[in-house]
């Protein structure tokens, strides 16, 4: 396998942690030898001097909000398109269920008129017998 140059460009994690302050800040230290027993692999780079040790709460603090702040916009785009189809399929429904029942009273409505005006046709054209 052929090893790839480390591209500048992609941060470290400890330059994401430590936040960008801290890492123009920091020395830059020498790679550590690997033995040459050991595969090619990049050294892991060296932690600040130990007077001036991360403060990991604040560290974890910080990337708890970031992941959660990302989950959160993640969930709340399922969440609206769950929401849309669940009131698209409700509506849907309710609007099959009303379309029956509109269709039963109108044909209701529409059986009375026309017995209705056939009577009141018929009634012109046969006028009750007079005595």
């Amino acid at each position: 396998m052929s090893q790839q140059p480390f591209d500048q460009g992609i941060p470290l994690l400890t330059e994401v942690l430590l936040g960008p302050d801290v890492a123009e800040t920091a020395p830059e230290s020498a790679p550590v030898p690997v033995p040459a027993s050991l595969p090619a692999v990049e050294a892991a780079p060296a932690l600040p001097p130990s007077g001036a040790q991360p403060d990991w709460d604040a560290i974890e603090q910080r990337l708890t909000q970031r992941i959660l702040h990302q989950v959160q916009g993640k969930i709340d785009h399922l969440l609206e398109e769950r929401i849309a189809h669940v009131l698209q399929t409700a509506l849907q429904n309710a609007l099959i269920g009303m379309r029956g029942a509109l269709r039963e009273d109108l044909q209701q409505s529409l059986e009375q008129i026309v017995a209705h005006a056939v009577s009141h046709e018929l009634g012109h054209l046969h006028p009750p017998a007079q005595p």
